[in-house]
């Protein structure tokens, strides 16, 4: 019997966002699934419902994105407990919405260290596992932001116009070893991005607006898009951008 693929999905303890959804939707997939995280009270509940519901073995790996040690230390825990590394999507990031002119230097360093460089890290762990397994997928998050000009937002769209520029190189590098690199830029997202709890009706009831469908998109939605490009046998996603807006931007 072939050995079952494996995915680590970073930033997918919190049970109501991107992260999550992408983990789970791969294990119905048949993937095995890796949540790195930095909460692991979240992290543990999150892995044990994917597999309670799914069958597939799900583990939860503690990683701070921005610490070269601790992303080299959870790859190889996933590589020693679940076998093999095939599929990678960077779902962790942060927004810290804040005037270019009051953005204090703890602001701009963790959004870049969180955004870019983690995502960055993170690439750099995997590949020599996808290469040992004969190739992989790797999906990076980046935004709307990247192609919108948002109001305080400035720093948080340079990091994800940054993520978009490393997939596009690190596709070229890794073509030879059958790597697909994609990135996947969603829009408005009923996630709560930049607060610690869930989503409310409030953090929602703003953005309604610049929605040509009049709601905000699930999680759920945007993890099919990427579930997609980390399941796809092909290699036409090379390199591409997944443009997941809702319509709230023409691209």
């Amino acid at each position: 019997m072939a050995e079952s693929k494996v995915a680590i999905v970073t930033g997918a303890a919190r049970p109501w966002g991107i992260g999550f959804s992408v983990a789970q939707q791969l294990a119905e997939k048949g993937l095995d699934v890796a949540i790195a995280d930095v909460r692991e009270d979240w992290g543990t509940e999150s892995a044990k419902k994917i597999s309670s519901d799914t069958g597939r073995r799900a583990i939860f790996v503690n990683m701070d994105v921005t610490s070269r040690s601790s992303v080299s230390a959870a790859v190889e825990q996933v590589a020693r407990e679940l076998g093999r590394i095939d599929a990678l999507a960077n779902v962790a990031g942060i927004i810290i919405q804040e005037p270019l002119e009051k953005m204090t230097d703890e602001a701009f360093d963790r959004q870049i260290n969180v955004n870019l460089r983690g995502t960055a890290l993170t690439c750099q762990a995997v590949i020599p596992h996808m290469r040992k397994a004969g190739g992989g997928r790797i999906v990076n998050i980046a935004s709307g932001a990247a192609y919108q000009a948002l109001y305080n937002q400035a720093i948080y769209a340079a990091t994800k116009a940054g993520v978009v520029a490393l997939s596009r190189v690190l596709a070229r590098e890794v073509t030879r070893d059958r790597i697909v690199v994609t990135v996947v830029a969603p829009g408005a997202t009923a996630t709560a991005m930049g607060k610690e709890g869930a989503p409310e009706p409030q953090d929602l009831a703003r953005m309604v607006p610049h929605m040509p469908w009049g709601r905000v998109l699930e999680p759920s939605e945007i993890a099919g898009v990427v579930v997609y490009a980390l399941t796809n046998p092909s290699h036409i996603l090379t390199g591409q951008v997944l443009h997941c807006y809702g319509g709230a931007y023409m691209v």
